[in-house]
């Protein structure tokens, strides 16, 4: 178990969870506009890279 530093969205930080795995990867942060309101989410972090594609 630990406990969720970060406060990129609400309700995160201090939040307590269970890591079942882990892996060694290249992340990013990201902005980007979701197909389902069109706002901009700006910053998005801990984007895999193995979830990134040019579409």
């Amino acid at each position: 178990m630990v406990t969720i530093e970060a406060d990129h969205m609400v309700g995160m930080e201090g939040a307590a969870a269970e890591i079942d795995s882990a892996e060694l990867t290249t992340v990013y942060m990201v902005d980007y506009t979701p197909t389902s309101d069109g706002e901009v989410v700006k910053n998005h972090k801990w984007v895999p890279e193995s979830e990134l594609s040019t579409k």
